[in-house]
């Protein structure tokens, strides 16, 4: 599924959504879009790794 990155110009937070999905708000104001890196850690607790060892990622490409 294609995704969309957001980060709120206000407060930092940041937020992906689907492509087809209105962008969204935060405190009152429309998200600003940023470039969705390949390589990230996840943004929430279920999709995190289960030992955080900051090494490289790896973007499955080879």
């Amino acid at each position: 599924m294609e995704q969309k990155a957001y980060q709120c110009e206000e407060c930092g937070k940041e937020e992906i959504t689907q492509v087809f999905a209105d962008t969204p708000d935060c405190c009152g104001k429309p998200m600003k879009e940023i470039a969705l890196d390949d390589c990230t850690k996840a943004y929430n607790p279920e999709s995190a790794r289960l030992s955080d060892v900051d090494e490289a990622c790896d973007d499955g490409v080879h």
